[in-house]
């Protein structure tokens, strides 16, 4: 390896790092209590270091929340499912798994993502809009073949959808399902999109 690509691979090394760093104190501690000397006393570095890389910590915040939509959509894309009524299905276990496997992306994504943030930086990523918009194409071909009903516009049933799924993952995340052990939260989550989905199936 020659010492230009030995470089190039340490900047990325170190750019992972402060990301990693940075989504774990994001979580921990709250976005507006951690700064960039936090960061980089966590990865034993100078906060200098951060600078020839993000200008402050809401760049840092934006990085990691694209990355986190991107991961989503890559997952959720990855279903080849012709019948999009199993592919929503399919697509509501692919998001539980999401926010199980992945819970601190999901907290930068959904919680700490605020209309504040949004304002300083633009809406959501590309990548969180075609998560969506997965949901929202099975949900329109569903329609057209009869499987679902059509006496409501597209996008209120592809939000009521997602409106379920969300919900469901986020309690479950939050600790909020205190009377239902934790080895049933995966029946819970398949119980809330099987009945989101079928109230929606025509007749």
């Amino acid at each position: 390896m020659g010492s230009t690509e030995r470089r190039k691979r340490e900047r990325e090394n170190l750019q992972r790092a402060i990301l990693d760093a940075a989504r774990d104190l994001f979580v921990e501690q709250g976005f507006a209590a951690v700064s960039l000397r936090k960061i980089a006393e966590r990865i034993e570095y100078s906060p200098t270091a951060i600078y020839l890389y993000f200008k402050d910590k809401n760049e840092i915040l934006a990085a990691l929340i694209v990355e986190g939509f991107e991961l989503l959509c890559t997952q959720m894309h990855q279903i080849q499912i012709e019948d999009p009524v199993e592919r929503l299905r399919q697509g509501a276990r692919c998001y539980f798994a999401f926010t199980q496997n992945h819970p601190q992306y999901y907290a930068l994504m959904f919680e700490l993502c605020d209309e504040d943030f949004e304002k300083s930086f633009g809406p959501k990523p590309e990548a969180g809009l075609m998560a969506f918009n997965f949901i929202r194409l099975a949900v329109a071909q569903a329609m057209a073949s009869g499987q679902f009903r059509n006496d409501q516009p597209e996008i209120v049933v592809s939000h009521t959808i997602w409106a379920h799924i969300h919900g469901a993952a986020a309690l479950a995340l939050a600790r909020r399902l205190t009377m239902l052990p934790d080895e049933y939260h995966a029946a819970f989550f398949e119980s809330v999109a099987e009945a989101s989905l079928r109230g929606f199936l025509a007749s």
